[in-house]
């Protein structure tokens, strides 16, 4: 009976790690085009961590229409890309990556700058899967002379998350959510300081495939400078990133982290009840960054 019991924990372990390779993932936000005197782009590097199986997929771009109403759809954008050999492609992208094989995707940033995200997918099931990162980088009016840049990781949906919030001596968080569902997303965003008290909060309704990037400044016009968080609640599911800006211009990413976790109350009841035949599950999740 035992042993059947562990049996049963091991297929749960390994059920949950397969999970955790969605065929579906995201870049919350995509900086391409022109903006004032700068020149923003976006690189993609897409690699397949599979021994044997190709990995073929479609990344799209989807470009938000916030600055008319959040509550509209969000509709495919065409934005063009140049790859690791030179070869212009316009998205959406369809990619044939083979066992450990790499792949590199950067916009030109030719045209007025908009804002969207990028969903990632893999096909068919049961094939090999990828795994991502994007930089935004900003150039000068040339397009040439790097500024700056920043690492974003690729992100899954969630329906509760915050963001780390620094508006103190002239700093500022941008952030950018997506909502990659067919139906619309009510969002609700809490403000809170370092004492986790409430200083504001909005409610959204951000229409399916639709995408918003603003200043927290923006978002909460009204408060005062601040160190804590904003929280991001949703209906459904909803990808994000945040960038910290410095009063230079100088910036970095602010991956999102996990409010609460379903799985936690499961690894303290291992832990405590389990001994040692459920010590290698627990650290077998935890090398996979399942832990909350």
């Amino acid at each position: 009976m035992k042993r059947m019991f562990l049996v049963t924990c091991w297929i749960f372990a390994f059920a949950i790690i397969s999970s955790a390779q969605s065929a579906t993932f995201y870049f919350p936000h995509i900086a391409n085009g022109i903006l004032g005197s700068t020149v923003w782009k976006t690189t993609i590097f897409l690699t397949n961590p599979s021994p044997s199986n190709f990995a073929f997929g479609t990344i799209t771009v989807l470009k938000d229409t916030a600055n008319v109403n959040i509550g509209l759809a969000g509709t495919a954008s065409t934005v063009t890309f140049k790859d690791e050999t030179g070869a212009t492609l316009s998205s959406p992208i369809i990619f044939a990556i083979g066992p450990g094989q790499t792949k590199k995707y950067v916009s030109t940033g030719a045209t007025p700058y908009a804002g969207g995200f990028a969903t990632v997918s893999t096909a068919p099931p049961g094939a090999g899967f990828v795994a991502g990162t994007s930089i935004f980088s900003e150039f000068d009016s040339t397009g040439t002379v790097l500024l700056g840049e920043a690492g974003v990781p690729q992100a899954s949906g969630l329906g509760a998350q915050a963001i780390f919030v620094d508006t103190q001596a002239g700093y500022n968080i941008g952030v950018g959510y997506a909502n990659p569902n067919t139906t619309s997303a009510v969002v609700t965003l809490s403000l809170l300081d370092t004492t986790a008290a409430m200083i504001a909060s909005t409610n959204q309704t951000l229409g399916p495939n639709n995408h918003v990037a603003k200043l927290v400044t923006e978002l909460f016009p009204t408060a005062p400078p601040l160190v804590g968080t904003m929280q991001i609640s949703s209906s459904v599911a909803v990808a994000s990133i945040a960038l910290r800006f410095a009063p230079t211009g100088v910036f970095t990413t602010l991956p999102p982290v996990s409010i609460g976790s379903l799985l936690s109350p499961a690894f303290a009841w291992l832990e405590q009840h389990g001994g040692s035949h459920f010590s290698p599950i627990v650290r077998l999740i935890e090398t996979f960054g399942l832990r909350v």
